[in-house]
């Protein structure tokens, strides 16, 4: 967990977690659910980078409750003047996502936007899915891998540059994961976004002791990078899937 809030507090301007050139996607499917499910309660894990909390909190009149391993990053929020309207309907725990603090069935929605790939998350989808109403919405933003990387050679390289990442999945196994802890797809899809690879290798060099050789992974692994992923000059056009679930309801007795 001490690495986790490391992680997040140091990705203040989004390498990784809410970069602005995916913000208008994202706030554009969210406000879609938003207005078709009218949840009471939403809830979302990990404040991000500050926008996409203060633009969900305007969306609705739903409670927000944020769950953030960072007590800084809370503080942080709550001291910027910009974020003060929002204030009025937020409430913040500091907590870790793997033991939710958040009672049963107490949300009508959850967001969980690029944190994702560093969680353990059969536990944390297993605390999402406690803390969610029968019939509520997951809504899940992440990079997956191009459906033909079946070696997971992005992965490889993700893990050779950050210790925390856990791994990304291809969208149909996401969908499957998903599907047997009792969330339905409802729609979503991916786009591809453009990615420096050679930042992302800075900012975990900044944090973390390199845990591989990720040069060394991009040459073995280059004609994959090309095909895949579009590797040019140190930059891909990394996928992102943005999908909405449902929590399945209560199967009754037979």
């Amino acid at each position: 967990m001490e690495d986790i809030v490391k992680f997040i507090e140091g990705d203040r301007t989004g390498v990784f977690i809410e970069p602005q050139q995916r913000h208008g996607r994202i706030i554009e499917m969210l406000g879609d659910v938003i207005h078709t499910y009218k949840p009471g309660v939403i809830v979302k894990a990990g404040l991000g980078r500050g926008p996409l909390l203060r633009e969900t909190a305007a969306m609705s009149q739903a409670s927000v409750v944020v769950v953030e391993p960072s007590m800084r990053i809370i503080r942080d929020y709550i001291t910027d003047p910009e974020n003060a309207p929002s204030l009025q309907r937020i409430k913040f725990i500091n907590g870790a996502f793997n033991d939710f603090p958040v009672d049963y069935y107490k949300a009508d929605m959850l967001v969980c936007v690029d944190y994702f790939d560093f969680l353990e998350t059969g536990r944390a989808v297993d605390e999402f899915r406690r803390a969610m109403q029968f019939e509520s919405v997951l809504f899940l933003g992440t990079v997956v891998l191009h459906e033909e990387d079946l070696d997971g050679a992005y992965d490889d390289f993700m893990h050779a540059i950050c210790p925390i990442h856990n791994d990304y999945y291809i969208e149909g196994d996401l969908k499957t994961f998903l599907g047997l802890n009792e969330f339905v797809f409802l729609k979503g899809r991916i786009e591809g976004y453009p990615e420096t690879l050679a930042e992302k290798i800075s900012f975990c060099a900044g944090l973390f002791s390199p845990p591989g050789d990720p040069s060394a992974l991009l040459k073995e692994n280059a004609a994959q990078f090309e095909s895949l992923y579009g590797l040019k000059d140190g930059r891909i056009t990394e996928p992102y899937f943005a999908g909405v679930f449902m929590r399945e309801k209560a199967k009754e007795n037979i």
